[in-house]
């Protein structure tokens, strides 16, 4: 699993809905890994890396932060990836084909995603948003939004 740490995903978010996703789709082929997504504005596009996918919800592609007229897709993917064991050897190869790239090429975790779908099969998971909380302004909306629609721990953690 890869985490992002300035992350918080709307109340409704369910690691347990994704889990059963990601077990179902391993059930049919280990090599499937499974990625977040939520529908983003046109504005946008720019900010994120936007998933292109096929009628069965698998990524054809990743761009990164395109503009509203290089995609019709509007699914941001924000960090936060259910990565099958098969793949994992494949971060190593990805890092060392990587290692004399620039650093904002590295350290942007939707780059490994965008290589990733030539390789194995990537699909998407569906949340209805979240937060960035990587700056003061972000967190301070994020914070607000909890306070005001946190009901129930226990659901969150489900």
């Amino acid at each position: 699993m890869v985490i992002g740490g300035d992350t918080l995903f709307f109340e409704d978010f369910s690691l347990t809905d994704m889990t059963v996703k990601f077990l179902d789709l391993q059930r049919k082929n280990t090599e499937s890994n499974l990625v977040l997504s939520y529908l983003c504005k046109d504005e946008e596009t720019t900010k994120y890396g936007i998933l292109e996918v096929d009628e069965n919800l698998k990524v054809t592609e990743m761009k990164e932060k395109p503009a509203p007229n290089e995609t019709e897709s509007r699914r941001a993917c924000p960090c936060f990836y259910m990565l099958s064991k098969e793949t994992a050897p494949l971060i190593q190869a990805y890092l060392e084909e990587k290692k004399y790239s620039p650093i904002e090429e590295k350290d942007a975790p939707g780059n490994l995603i965008s290589w990733l779908v030539i390789r194995k099969p990537v699909y998407v998971h569906h949340i209805s948003g979240r937060f960035d909380v990587g700056n003061l302004s972000s967190y301070i909306e994020c914070d607000k939004y909890f306070q005001e629609n946190f009901t129930c721990l226990s659901n969150y953690l489900q």
